[in-house]
């Protein structure tokens, strides 16, 4: 019946889960790429999250700091920041933001979310 209680279920994780994550991330609509910039060369974001973003590429390794720019498709809106590649899988880098303006930080928190509730609205039909 509705009116009973649900039955409390826990949640255990397993100890040697390695996502370390700091921050929600999302990949960007492939239509509306996130840009990233780097030394004259350009990427798509394949996530972002506030702390970082991931791509391709087989020019960096781990530790590689590099000044860049990424460009958010909803505001047209670029930016500088300084990405540290954390983590190296074949081409693929997993990079965090070691220096972002806090302004930077707030519009690509706030692109995240905007994306994320189109996702949900698409995901339950209502787009």
């Amino acid at each position: 019946m509705f009116w009973k209680k649900k039955k409390k279920v826990d949640v255990v994780l397993d100890a040697r889960h390695s996502d370390n994550r700091a921050a929600y991330r999302i990949a960007p609509d492939l239509t509306q790429p996130v840009i990233i910039s780097i030394m004259g060369n350009s990427f798509n974001a394949l996530n972002v999250s506030g702390t970082g973003v991931a791509f391709r590429s087989h020019n960096f390794t781990v530790g590689t700091q590099s000044a860049a720019t990424i460009r958010l498709p909803c505001e047209d809106k670029i930016f500088p920041v300084v990405l540290e590649v954390v983590a190296k899988q074949a081409d693929l880098c997993r990079c965090s933001f070691v220096e972002i303006h806090e302004d930077a930080e707030n519009l690509l928190h706030s692109y995240i979310l905007e994306l994320q509730k189109r996702k949900i609205r698409h995901n339950n039909g209502h787009e």
